[in-house]
């Protein structure tokens, strides 16, 4: 497979094991034949229902696909939290206390998924897919300067998108969005960081909400080592 299939937006490879992309509505019928042509184990879609109706999955009813959304509906303390947000860094913070079921069973699902990578997308591919991957890499043992800088690659892979985003809007509401458009390493830093203030850091954090240390560890192998198809 070439470094990203035909029509693939915001996509790499941080890990062995763990594929990361925007929405793959954008795919062209090769790019689609490429990624499955990578042996995907997984696609793990973190988007709501509503934005599958905009932008439809291009796999759904595939053995591969599962829709997990990372947002949970309806709770107070997010909505709350994300309204009063205003840089990236305050969403993730919010989601990593409001939200950490949902995570615990996005990284569940990588680790249960049958041999092969696993491609965790949303819609653009740079928060709620960039926070689960700071923790798989976090998790992997890789230099927080390193998942800074995979963090950060969203910001040039992005700009196409977010300039078309931004014709679409009216100023005003291009005005609310625009603060969080950026891809700022000190954004998923702080992400981090929260973690370790208010738990001691990512592994007693997934440890209370269910993830046991012997799974942290069978995931860390799995993102590591790829296991053979």
């Amino acid at each position: 497979m070439p470094a990203a299939p035909d029509g693939a937006l915001n996509f790499r490879h941080p890990l062995p094991g763990l594929w990361r992309s925007g929405n793959l509505s954008r795919l062209s019928e090769r790019g689609r034949a490429e990624l499955l042509a990578a042996g995907i184990s997984r696609i793990l879609d973190l988007r709501n229902r509503a934005e599958r109706t905009v932008d439809p999955p291009p796999f759904l009813g595939r053995a591969e696909y599962l829709n997990l959304p990372l947002l949970p509906y309806r709770n107070r303390a997010l909505n709350t939290a994300t309204a009063e947000a205003r840089t990236n860094a305050d969403h993730y913070r919010a989601q990593l206390d409001h939200a950490a079921n949902q995570i615990v069973a996005v990284l569940g699902a990588i680790l249960d998924a049958p041999p092969g990578p696993v491609l965790i997308h949303c819609h653009a591919g740079k928060d709620r897919t960039g926070l689960v991957v700071a923790l798989c890499l976090e998790l992997a043992g890789v230099p927080r300067g390193e998942i800074a800088a995979d963090y950060a690659a969203s910001g040039p892979e992005l700009q196409a998108f977010y300039a078309a985003a931004r014709a679409r809007k009216t100023p005003e509401a291009w005005g609310r969005a625009a603060p969080f458009v950026a891809s700022r390493p000190e954004d998923i830093l702080a992400a981090l960081a929260h973690l370790d203030a208010s738990w001691g850091g990512l592994g007693p954090y997934l440890a209370a909400h269910g993830f046991s240390a012997a799974e942290q560890a069978r995931l860390r192998d799995r993102l590591l080592n790829l296991p053979p198809l």
